[in-house]
């Protein structure tokens, strides 16, 4: 994970992941996170917050039509930023499909702030990239996304 200098930072979003075909292809680059197809791409502090959440196409897939992303915190099922997003029929972005994002009430959707760790430990950024990953031939990807770590009070 690349954590951005101020200057960099400018464009909205604190860090990045950039990825290519041949990166979810490689044996060990996504089994770092809690079950198949995972990495671990940050850290969430205690009283931390994400409330932008991007996966952003360099060069389209090709190769493989079941892509599929997740980002969170839960090692089950990451969804919490990136909610099951269509990466080979995306056109270029992807944006806050996750569940931390939208809250149902009464049959309806509402937009709310984003993930908050309002926990006392830190929180694992969990990448889920699902598909066929060797018959990729092409494909790159920034994974990024906006995050507030509270100031610590001595």
């Amino acid at each position: 994970m690349a954590k951005h200098s101020i200057n960099e930072a400018a464009d909205g979003f604190t860090h990045s992941v950039r990825f290519t075909y041949a990166d979810l292809a490689t044996t060990g680059f996504l089994t770092t996170g809690g079950a198949a197809n995972q990495r671990v791409v940050g850290e969430v502090p205690p009283g931390g917050y994400i409330d932008l959440a991007m996966l952003y196409q360099i060069t389209d897939p090709s190769g493989a039509s079941d892509l599929t992303i997740d980002f969170g915190t839960t090692s089950s099922d990451p969804d919490e930023l990136l909610n099951n997003g269509d990466v080979d029929a995306a056109t270029k972005v992807i944006v806050n499909t996750g569940e931390s994002f939208y809250q149902s009430t009464t049959g309806s959707t509402l937009p709310i702030v984003g993930y908050v760790n309002n926990s006392t430990s830190a929180a694992d950024l969990i990448m889920e990239f699902n598909g066929t990953h060797s018959s990729l031939t092409a494909g790159e990807w920034v994974l990024c996304w906006r995050q507030s770590n509270p100031p610590y009070i001595s």
